[in-house]
């Protein structure tokens, strides 16, 4: 499977949608597709995000709550999806506000389902 499909195919069906990435949770960037990244420091948000993503399975461990398995965070300027493809990996997706955010979640999630597979 070729990750930079995956992700052209969900940047891409995606209204709104500017880039999407796979990272490891240390931060690390797999893989990138950017249609028009309008500034934003992919890298930054791998590392940021990341952290945050493993601090919310933190806190649902201590409160016996299960897997996280997504995190969406919105801002005045982008919408981020975050979905986890294992322990150690997460594939996003960065998005206008404006944008279709049930299109992304689906395509999100359909797109960490098929990269299970490889990780």
């Amino acid at each position: 499977m070729n990750f930079s499909e995956v992700l052209k195919d969900v940047t891409d069906e995606v209204m709104g949608a500017k880039s999407s990435f796979i990272a490891g949770m240390d931060g690390i960037i797999v893989e990138e597709f950017s249609v028009d990244p309008g500034g934003i420091d992919i890298s930054s948000v791998c590392a940021e995000y990341g952290n945050i993503l493993k601090e919310v399975q933190n806190a649902a461990d201590s409160l016996r709550m299960g897997n996280t398995t997504e995190l969406a965070v919105l801002t005045d300027t982008v919408d981020l999806i975050l979905r986890k493809i294992n322990d150690e990996y997460f594939i996003a997706l960065v998005m206008l506000p404006s944008g279709n955010f049930g299109k992304g979640r689906f395509k999100v999630r359909t797109a960490a389902y098929k990269l299970s597979k490889e990780f």
